[in-house]
């Protein structure tokens, strides 16, 4: 096993999977269990578990239409992904699986969030403006007045013309 220090230096994973209908409620937490072994067995460390619970699928997935939805957070040497991610592939039970690294995630979210304040589109601000809200507050210049409507008289006349007819 690891030692702490080395906790520290393994890439974070997160893996979402759907095990099929075909397994009874009652028997996903084994699954579950079996698939926690796994990460264990590869010198992983589980950081968060969650059963999201049942939920009907989008589309049939191996003839199913519904799973229960688990995600585990875990560490894991990056070395030993590719042999945990065959053994959730092969297994009968799960049919659908995501793993995701979130190191690369977190990384990729901080480049966007970059690029989207880099191209943030700034508008020069006139000397008359300075001062002023920049969006007009709950009193515009027509909050005053109250516009009336018929709506009934309205309808009928639509339904009257001639461009329905």
């Amino acid at each position: 096993m690891f030692r702490k220090e080395h906790y520290h230096t393994m890439p974070k994973y997160e893996l979402m999977y759907i095990v099929g209908s075909h397994i009874s409620d009652d028997e996903v937490p084994k699954v579950a269990d079996e698939v926690k072994k796994n990460i264990e067995a590869d010198a992983g460390i589980i950081e968060k578990h969650e059963e999201l619970g049942k939920k009907k699928l989008a589309y049939p997935i191996k003839k199913t239409r519904n799973g229960f939805y688990v995600v585990d957070n875990f560490s894991m040497p990056a070395d030993k992904i590719n042999d945990f991610e065959h053994k959730i592939r092969t297994s009968q039970s799960i049919i659908r699986h995501l793993i995701v690294s979130m190191d690369e995630a977190l990384i990729q979210m901080e480049k966007d969030r970059v690029l989207q304040a880099k191209h943030k589109i700034t508008r020069p601000v006139m000397e008359e403006e300075k001062g002023k809200p920049t969006r007009p507050g709950p009193k515009s210049e027509t909050s005053g007045k109250k516009i009336q409507i018929d709506l009934d008289a309205e309808i009928e006349k639509a339904l009257e013309s001639k461009d329905l007819k």
